[in-house]
């Protein structure tokens, strides 16, 4: 009945497709091992710290220490060769937006291990990387600073102590390519083609009429480029971002600066949540770029490649969608899907997105429904003794009707690792209704078959 999406075998570590300088003689990418520990949906200083102290005992990576947070987080520089053309790195200005974090740190460990590759282009590239932008939103894995301000949307009033450091570090250094790193919704599609966005680029646009500058196309050009290896390594799950203007962001205003703006977001792919693929595609990418930088080899691209790449489509995947379930509501009768989305931070908040005909947006799990009739729940009240809730047991009371459960929350203990719902609000009831929670059951032939807890769906034939 389920008609998965996608299943992927990831591992962590990746085949690396950028090309060497054109006077290099020899691939000296091979494989690239991701660093561990980072596999995770949300990065916090804590976790990167370790690393930090590393790469400050490195000979060849200097680190400089260029600010503090609002909390007093400490922000770092990170400064590799000592060529003419600067290029500037940064992640995580969001705070809830881990992806590239890691990526940088990759890099830097691929810098540190790989002399011969770093070799051919550290006399003509100083390379600058800022991980982690705004780390006090991070500990609260939020996309605000603690001041409840986007420090993304801060470029022009600097009122953020992240922003002001972020511009301070674009006009000192007043690089000639900035690769600005972000995370986009899972929920982007690129084009119609029904495949999630895992990988989305953009030459940001300095003014209103999104003229294209001699700054702006080479940024073109390079994504050109670096559009190979997303077609290598993610073949039909890239897209290009939406060029809309936007006066207060970082990206725009350094391209107005006349810095060579690069935009990459990461996203979803199938079977990754912690978004493992797009790590890896952004720490490909970063190493293409500096090649092509070095060797000057984007210079032969046109702006055909740019262009070709699909726009996203956003806001159109759905995390699942249940086709065709029967609602009985008294004397009607009538067939709806039924597109639920779960949060971005947890498996176990879903909510009833959508109903209706949904056959034209795309969803990470199907389910062909059209042999089930939907039927609320019911409470089970939790005695005043107490209950132990054994996988077992759970399964058994799903099979009754119930799907949550009502009393002293403290009395229950869990021994199962479906998620269990305590007193919850906004259940659907006779007919689901959008934004509801997605917590109901699937009826077949008089008996449930089904349960949807939160949005996690389970079998229970």
């Amino acid at each position: 009945m389920k008609k998965s999406f996608l299943t992927t075998l990831f591992v962590t570590t990746v085949t690396l497709l950028s090309s060497l300088p054109a006077n290099a003689h020899e691939n000296h990418h091979g494989a690239v091992k991701l660093l561990p520990g980072l596999d995770k949906q949300q990065i916090r200083f804590a976790d990167v710290e370790p690393l930090i102290q590393r790469v400050q005992r490195s000979s060849v990576i200097e680190t400089k220490h260029v600010g503090t947070s609002y909390q007093g987080r400490p922000l770092y520089r990170f400064k590799v060769g000592q060529g003419d053309t600067v290029v500037f790195m940064w992640s995580q200005m969001h705070g809830d937006e881990s992806t590239a974090t890691p990526a940088l740190f990759d890099l830097m460990q691929k810098i540190e291990t790989d002399a011969r590759w770093r070799e051919h282009w550290e006399d003509d590239i100083t390379l600058y990387m800022l991980p982690m932008v705004n780390p006090d939103g991070a500990e609260l894995a939020q996309r605000y600073n603690v001041q409840g301000i986007d420090v993304n949307r801060d470029a022009r009033a600097l009122q953020t102590p992240e922003g002001r450091i972020l511009m301070a570090q674009g006009r000192e250094l007043n690089p000639d390519f900035g690769f600005n790193l972000h995370d986009q919704s899972r929920y982007y599609e690129v084009g119609n083609t029904g495949k999630p966005a895992t990988i989305s680029l953009l030459a940001p646009a300095f003014n209103h009429a999104k003229d294209i500058n001699d700054e702006r196309r080479r940024a073109m050009q390079l994504i050109g480029d670096l559009k190979a290896v997303g077609d290598k390594m993610i073949p039909g799950h890239m897209g290009r971002y939406n060029d809309t203007f936007a006066p207060r962001a970082f990206g725009d205003n350094f391209a107005a600066m006349g810095i060579s703006t690069i935009l990459i977001e990461s996203g979803a792919f199938p079977n990754d949540p912690n978004r493992q693929k797009a790590r890896a595609v952004n720490v490909a990418m970063l190493i293409r770029a500096i090649d092509s930088i070095a060797s000057g080899d984007y210079q032969a691209q046109t702006l055909e490649p740019y262009h070709s790449i699909p726009m996203n489509n956003s806001n159109s995947f759905k995390d699942v969608i249940l086709e065709q379930v029967q609602v009985q509501d008294g004397a009607h009768e009538y067939r709806i899907d039924i597109g639920i989305n779960r949060s971005a931070d947890a498996r176990h908040s879903g909510y009833i997105r959508e109903l209706g005909d949904l056959s034209v947006f795309p969803a990470f799990d199907r389910y062909a429904a059209d042999a089930y009739v939907y039927q609320a729940g019911k409470g089970f009240a939790i005695p005043d003794e107490g209950l132990t809730l054994s996988h077992h047991e759970y399964l058994k009371l799903l099979k009754q009707g119930y799907t949550h459960f009502t009393g002293n929350a403290e009395a229950l203990e869990l021994r199962t690792h479906l998620p269990v719902l305590v007193n919850p609000n906004n259940l659907p009831g006779a007919r689901p209704q959008q934004r509801q929670q997605a917590t109901f059951l699937l009826r077949k032939q008089d008996q449930v078959a089904m349960a949807v807890l939160a949005g996690v769906v389970i079998n229970l034939q």
